[in-house]
């Protein structure tokens, strides 16, 4: 065997008893498995946009601004307009420098119930079902076509618990000016995942790559999905 070979497998052997050595005690194992699960997310959402063109991002439901961090920290040159509705996140936006839309995004512009069903802002809905003692605001909603997005080729990233498809339905004229859509996207009987990809298909996108998947129980419930422009828009025909 040459030296490359004998480096290599002791490598390997190394890297296995390591990772046998994390599984050996659960809340280690528990630890690494998250924090592998974030730096992956991060890293390839990051070589992403190190290698695409974009010149504007839209980041929807940008919460206290773990996306658009990273954004600012990737591709410092690209305006970054950050759309958020929790009073507090919001806020916080604002405290780290981001440019912030205080708002929903939504199909219509008005005003909507904002509720959160849990201790983390994150979980902030304008879908319903909360209990009735979860904290809830009333915020305004906006379009995307609303927004002062002057580029002319757009990364919108929407994460927006459930409510991905009726922003969406909001982004109108600026259609043309998508070239990717960035989504977190919800499977089973009632996701949101089939409803979004026939949609962006119909739109000219192809679904390009998955960043993160979030499991339940062995079972992916949630991902972050990439679709990127491969065509121009269809021409006729309402897209819902």
């Amino acid at each position: 065997m040459t030296l490359a070979g004998r480096v290599h497998d002791v490598v390997y052997r190394l890297g296995s008893a390591v990772v046998v050595g994390f599984l050996r005690v659960p809340a280690l194992g528990a630890f690494m498995t998250a924090f592998a699960k974030v730096w992956l997310r991060h890293a390839r959402i990051a070589t992403h946009l190190r290698a695409a063109d974009y010149d504007q991002v839209l980041d929807g439901g940008a919460n206290v601004g773990e996306f658009a961090a990273l954004v600012r920290a990737t591709r410092p040159g690209v305006p970054l307009l950050c759309v958020e509705p929790h009073p507090g996140a919001a806020g916080t936006l604002r405290r780290r420098g981001f440019d912030v839309v205080e708002a929903a995004l939504w199909k219509e512009a008005g005003s909507a119930e904002l509720t959160q069903p849990t201790d983390a802002s994150t979980s902030s809905t304008l879908l319903g079902g909360a209990p009735g003692s979860a904290p809830r605001w009333t915020v305004r909603t906006i379009r995307i076509d609303q927004l002062p997005l002057p580029g002319r080729r757009l990364l919108v990233k929407l994460d927006l618990q459930g409510a991905e498809p009726e922003a969406l339905e909001g982004v109108g004229a600026a259609w043309e000016r998508v070239a990717g859509v960035l989504l977190e996207v919800s499977y089973g009987p009632q996701g949101t995942y089939e409803a979004l990809r026939e949609m962006l298909a119909r739109r000219g996108f192809y679904e390009a790559a998955t960043f993160n998947e979030l499991e339940v129980e062995g079972r992916i419930v949630e991902a972050d999905k990439l679709w990127l422009r491969a065509a121009p828009a269809a021409p006729s025909g309402p897209v819902r």
